[in-house]
């Protein structure tokens, strides 16, 4: 049953679409007369196929304009992409930016705390390594002095 339906508007549609195409050459019945007298059968047909075609395709091109005039008409393009929620929430354009400068002001905050950090404890290390090496020094230097003390010997032991 689909099948016929289907085959029918096909049917109606190729008569439309031929009556308006001899509508149109109609006009032009003088020059034709004299072409087919000078044509032969397969160039009759090769013209027939191609004006057929050509018709089509016009037609087409016309419908196909029409349904976009149309769809145009009563749908026009949306062209903000954005939802209405976001654009109410957020306060536009304006309000997307302070968020978006609020957490890279964040983000640098915590990296700078992160690094100032990172910095305190490697100094702290270096001053407890210097603060050992320079009780290592003093340390060494007095074991020398009391051991030159030991060594040198006085004025009185000579004799």
């Amino acid at each position: 049953m689909e099948f016929f339906r289907k085959l029918s508007i096909l049917v109606i549609f190729c008569l439309i679409t031929i009556s308006s195409e001899i509508i149109h050459t109609n006009g032009n019945q003088q020059n034709v007369e004299e072409d087919k007298k000078e044509q032969s059968p397969t160039q009759i047909l090769e013209e027939a196929y191609s004006m057929l075609l050509t018709s089509t395709l016009r037609s087409l091109d016309v419908a196909k304009s029409y349904i976009n005039q149309l769809q145009l008409k009563y749908f026009p393009p949306n062209v903000d992409f954005r939802s209405n929620d976001d654009v109410s929430a957020n306060g536009g354009a304006g309000g997307r930016i302070m968020e978006a400068t609020q957490k890279s002001f964040e983000k640098s905050k915590e990296t700078v705390k992160g690094s100032a950090k990172s910095a305190a404890e490697a100094v702290e290390q270096k001053v407890h390594d210097t603060a050992d090496k320079v009780k290592d020094t003093i340390s060494a230097g007095r074991k020398t002095d009391e051991k030159t003390e030991d060594t040198v010997p006085s004025g009185h032991d000579e004799l």
